[in-house]
């Protein structure tokens, strides 16, 4: 029995351990495409409209642990259309927050992102854009609430035994930079196709909790890639893939959806009624399932993840819940006064 115990209790610190691990990468969302400025800041601006709003909620291992969960809020708009003939400014801000675990670990960022979109076909329709994103990152953890293998007092891990632990980093702030570049080109009105690259962490910020040593955050590869193509005039197909690269991490995520349009009669897609259904497909990870509604200038989507790593027995299979709307409109004209830019539809 009391062999049973111990088991137990050095099981929960090993997945403790694994789950602390995987937290070494940046969060991510099954909806990457959902929040385009955390992908790569060449996407800012990068819209039929002028402005777009978004805000994305994920929670994760509910089954395991505390559930972690991320929050990002966005607002984005393209700028000097009509100004500089069919090049655009774009312009953005992004806020968002990540908790994680028992120990109340948090992550929050603000940030500005760049880009400038120029005109590749003379028509509006076919873009090479680059950007830059900067921000200021706040992390903390609560130390209180953390126990390690040296207060095990030979049957039960005791917070009264001290730790010593050296841990006197528990609230820091950090500078982080981002650059990217895309491309993209919407021939028709249901054909587009986009992709692009992205470099996070340009300058590596220390994220060490122990004072006066270097643990630096490894840079972030990012290649991602979409194309829309009509199927039938109400029916399109889109496919999508992302590949991200940071230090020994990686994470490869592919899979598509269909698209119905309820009026497809319409000569865009602003103002149209569409509902989505596909999958994804997280390497090694997780099979996602996603449903998307579009109404007018609102679009709704939610995605869950069935959890097929090596911790399905733990996680019994569940994964993460995941939410996210999407406002655009028009500030500054519209759709046939203000010279719109024809870009893919995230």
């Amino acid at each position: 029995m009391q062999h049973k115990k111990m088991k137990n209790i050095f099981t929960i610190i090993l997945l403790i351990g694994i789950l602390t691990a995987a937290k070494a990468q940046d969060n991510h969302f099954s909806m990457f495409y959902n929040s385009p400025l955390s992908l790569n800041p060449a996407m800012t601006g990068l819209m039929v409209e002028d402005i777009r709003a978004v805000v994305q909620h994920r929670s994760q291992w509910q089954s395991v642990t505390v559930p972690y969960t991320t929050t990002l809020a966005s607002i984005d708009a393209n700028i000097m259309k009509g100004y500089l003939q069919n090049d655009f400014v774009g312009v953005g801000l992004m806020v968002y927050n990540d908790k994680a675990g028992d120990a109340e670990f948090r992550n929050t960022q603000v940030a500005l992102s760049a880009s400038y979109n120029k005109d590749l076909s003379g028509e509006g329709n076919h873009y090479l854009s680059g950007g830059f994103q900067i921000g200021f990152g706040q992390q903390a953890v609560n130390f209180n609430k953390l126990l390690f293998d040296s207060q095990f007092d030979g049957q039960t891990l005791n917070p009264n035994i001290a730790s010593g632990e050296n841990l006197s980093r528990a609230n820091f702030v950090y500078l982080d930079m981002a650059a990217g570049a895309a491309w993209f080109f919407k021939p028709t009105k249901n054909t587009s196709a986009y992709a692009g690259i992205a470099i996070s962490h340009l300058n590596e910020p220390n994220m060490s909790f122990i004072q006066g040593t270097e643990n630096p955050l490894y840079m972030k590869w990012t290649a991602h890639a979409g194309v829309e193509f009509p199927i039938t005039d109400g029916l399109s197909l889109i496919p999508r893939a992302v590949a991200m690269f940071q230090g020994p991490h990686r994470e490869v995520n592919v899979g598509g959806m269909l698209k119905f349009r309820v009026n497809s009669q319409l000569s865009d897609d602003y103002g149209q009624t569409a509902f989505y259904l596909g999958t994804m497909h997280r390497v090694g990870d997780a099979q996602i399932v996603i449903v998307k509604f579009d109404i007018n200038k609102f679009s709704l989507a939610a995605a869950y993840d069935f959890n097929i790593s090596g911790l399905d027995i733990a996680s019994r299979s569940n994964g993460g819940f995941e939410i996210g709307i999407t406002y655009r409109t028009w500030l500054f004209g519209t759709p046939s006064g203000s010279g719109p830019v024809g870009c893919p539809t995230f």
